[in-house]
């Protein structure tokens, strides 16, 4: 009985970092990334935010991964870069996402929210894209639903 209710309690932690808009919590401080979208030469930034631990986030894995291999065969792969944002999550959790749903653009752990909170209050998966106005890089495309076609996303964020 009680190796259950260890598990049942496992799964709620686990599925603690998936959730809605406008939910929160607390996370614990860390280094900042070392590679930082705000220094990308490229017109758009996507960054797909994400959680190791989150299904929902892995099921859409795979749906980010053919956004990016669709605009690196147009060729726009100079003006539109990506990053993957680990949502709460410490280097090795960064890293075992990278490698588990094979993604091929950087992934950059997020432990202490700073990326994160720059775009309010939210809970992965969340995509968004991103434009340099007079030096500062603004919001222009934010989706939650990320299954579908990805010809769709690329329409409204191409340069």
């Amino acid at each position: 009985m009680n190796a259950k209710l260890a598990l049942a309690l496992l799964w709620v932690g686990i599925l603690a970092g998936c959730g809605t808009p406008d939910s929160g919590g607390s996370a614990a401080p860390a280094a900042p990334p070392a590679v930082d979208y705000r220094n990308s030469r490229a017109e758009v930034v996507v960054l797909s935010f994400f959680d190791m631990y989150c299904p929902h986030c892995q099921r859409t894995a795979d749906e980010v991964n053919r956004l990016h291999a669709l605009v690196k065969s147009r060729g726009l792969g100079s003006r539109i870069e990506f990053f993957a944002i680990g949502w709460n999550n410490s280097e090795m959790e960064a890293e075992m996402y990278r490698k588990r749903f094979q993604v091929p653009f950087a992934v950059v752990p997020d432990r202490s929210r700073a990326i994160s909170s720059r775009f309010g209050n939210f809970r992965p998966p969340l995509l968004i894209a991103l434009r340099k106005e007079g030096g500062t890089w603004r919001e222009f495309y934010r989706t939650r639903s990320l299954r579908g076609d990805p010809e769709a996303i690329l329409a409204k964020i191409q340069p």
